[in-house]
């Protein structure tokens, strides 16, 4: 697909607004005592940052497989299996846990 520049600008407002979540929860996290009740909280807006990354990777990239293949948060991957080349299997590529072994892999709000 064409990088449209509709597209581009989309991408830069993912990564800018990416970038902008991710500072303000280094800020929060600066406080202890905030950060220890909130830790739910916190490693959510994280997810959040790095999904809106991988969004912006994905327009930026004209919505290629291969960037799409490369989105390393399982829930968000399974979800863009599906508008990829079957005959790929590049979906089932083992990567690196982003949390620790037997964490629930579940909603942040469940």
């Amino acid at each position: 697909m064409m990088h449209q520049p509709k597209f581009v600008a989309m991408a830069e407002v993912l990564g800018e607004l990416g970038a902008e979540i991710e500072a303000l929860g280094e800020v929060l996290c600066r406080d202890h005592g905030f950060a220890g009740l909130h830790v739910r909280e916190l490693q959510a807006i994280d997810l959040i940052a790095q999904k809106q990354r991988a969004l912006a990777a994905i327009l930026s990239a004209g919505f290629s497989e291969s960037e799409m293949r490369r989105i390393s948060i399982d829930a968000l991957r399974r979800r863009f299996c599906g508008f990829m080349d079957d005959s790929v299997t590049t979906c089932e590529v083992p990567i690196e846990p982003l949390r620790p072994p037997g964490a629930p892999d579940a909603d942040m709000w469940d």
